[in-house]
């Protein structure tokens, strides 16, 4: 980070220009806090100056993202605030001098409790572990901070020398393994499945407790035997050959009833572990997927202004809280999973969406060295949504159009944007690799990508497919004969929306 007023902040006898500055950010993005360190961990400048909890004057040199950002790369921790008592998620990034060295570290923290207190009004059991095996989030708050497993003694070093969770005891959980899908505890037995979360090494952990699926089996068994009991008080009126058939029939329907019904309590199991992991995968990653192009953008806007004063007052700080507003966007996007409906729909113009998009990607263009060509409407082509969600579209269609043509040699990017039938057509077309014999469906699908590993986690279809659908929409893709593909986005015009 090269962010002038952060620079200065060694040099101006008072920091409160910054204090404020920073205050702004945090609040604008949702933030719990953002501060500045020295390279001695001591905290310069803070968003929460102004309050009994300030961070101004504490030192967090023990923390691993500050020792990790001092190296030049960026940090990330969860643990409970030294200063405040609650937990949070860390992230850090270094911040450099005029020189191109790192002189401080700038650090955030996200407040973690909301998402505590979701899975504690839920009704499903899951808990998440750290490295360590220290559970850090759980619906059963009890569960909090107990241990899978009794901790080394290097391990507890570790922890307390990082200060990781305020002097928690780290007493060890009473839970006791039956086999690989089954746990007992508190003498209650829980069908059991986990799978890494892709964090820091989490580990995300799935119970469904054995006692409601026997309810619901001794439910069904009372209703079926029920119908079977008059059944054959009915046929005691008949004669003794009809009542054998009738035995015979009823022993084979009770037969086939058991086995539909051990099929559909199997089938029902699986779908409720797949898709509880799943969606807890997804909200796991968002943050990280979703705020790393605005990050991005955010960090070359910095680095220009540094390197050109002119532009500094024309446009960056216009921009910056462009890339501002997109942060916070992407954050409450995250209680979409809570109260979903809450989104604000108003008259966007796709030419207005294809400015602001350009604003954030046009670093990635430049450095791709490939051939871009544009041909917008002239009209303002006006849709009924919510701008920034659409925006989060074609940042993602144009990123994945992107990394298709990297191997690619005289590479293409095209964007057209048109009227056509009453509705709203923007395409993203590349002369790269193609989805070859892969269908829309599969590509949608949370997870699935055909880059390498780390290059992305292939969130980006299925969450554009999901802003499409949830604005009317529709999302279409085709290979192109000379290589390549082609996405379309068609969406009804304003003035046809209902």
């Amino acid at each position: 980070m090269r962010y002038p007023i952060v620079i200065s902040a060694y040099t101006d006898s008072s920091n409160d220009l910054l204090n404020r500055q920073l205050a702004n950010f945090s609040r604008e993005a949702g933030l719990e806090a953002i501060y500045l360190m020295d390279k001695t961990g001591l905290v310069l400048a803070s968003s929460n100056f102004d309050t009994q909890q300030s961070f101004i004057g504490k030192n967090y040199g023990f923390r691993p993202y500050f020792n990790i950002a001092l190296s030049g790369k960026r940090g990330e921790f969860f643990g409970v605030g030294a200063t405040t008592g609650r937990p949070g998620y860390f992230i850090s990034e270094p911040v450099y001098d005029h020189l191109g060295n790192v002189s401080s570290v700038i650090a955030i923290k996200l407040d973690v409790r909301n998402l505590q207190k979701s899975w504690e009004q839920g009704s499903e059991r899951v808990f998440v572990s750290n490295r360590d095996g220290v559970i850090v989030l759980s619906s059963n708050p009890t569960w909090l901070y107990k241990t899978l497993s009794p901790l080394t003694e290097k391990q507890m070093a570790e922890i307390a020398s990082n200060r990781q969770f305020g002097g928690k005891p780290l007493s060890t959980f009473a839970w006791e393994k039956i086999g690989k899908t089954a746990v007992s505890i508190e003498d209650n037995k829980f069908i059991y499945v986990s799978a890494p979360a892709k964090r820091l090494g989490w580990q995300v952990h799935y119970l469904l407790s054995e006692r409601r699926i026997f309810e619901r089996a001794t439910l069904t068994t009372f209703i079926f035997g029920g119908a079977l009991s008059a059944l054959l008080a009915f046929a005691t009126f008949l004669r003794s050959t009809r009542i054998k058939a009738a035995l015979l029939a009823s022993q084979a329907d009770r037969t086939q009833l058991s086995a539909t019904n051990t099929e559909l309590k199997n089938a029902q199991e699986e779908l409720s572990r797949t898709s509880k992991l799943a969606a807890l995968g997804q909200l796991s990653a968002s943050v990280t997927h979703e705020l790393g192009q605005p990050i991005s953008a955010m960090r070359n806007y910095l680095a220009a202004a540094k390197l050109d004063k002119e532009m500094e007052s024309r446009n960056v700080w216009e921009k910056l809280n462009m890339l501002v507003d997109r942060m916070e966007n992407i954050t409450k996007q995250l209680r979409f999973f809570t109260k979903p409906g809450d989104e604000k729909l108003e008259n966007v113009s796709f030419r207005n969406v294809f400015t602001d998009v350009m604003a954030l990607v046009e670093h990635d263009i430049r450095a791709a060295n490939i051939d871009f060509e544009t041909d917008i409407c002239s009209s303002s082509v006006l849709v009924r949504g919510n701008r920034l969600r659409l925006e989060q579209v074609l940042v993602n269609l144009i990123k994945n159009a992107l990394a298709a043509m990297s191997s690619i040699e005289g590479a293409v990017l095209s964007i057209v944007i048109r009227e056509e039938n009453n509705r709203a057509l923007i395409s993203v077309q590349d002369t790269g690799i193609g989805f070859g014999d892969r269908k829309l469906v599969q590509l949608q699908e949370p997870f699935y990508t055909t880059q390498a590993s780390g290059d992305g986690m292939g969130l980006g279809l299925s969450i554009s497919a999901a802003i499409i659908e949830e604005h009317g929409g529709e999302l279409i893709a085709e290979n192109l004969k000379n290589g390549g593909a082609r996405f379309i986005v068609s969406l009804p015009l304003s003035s046809n929306v209902g």
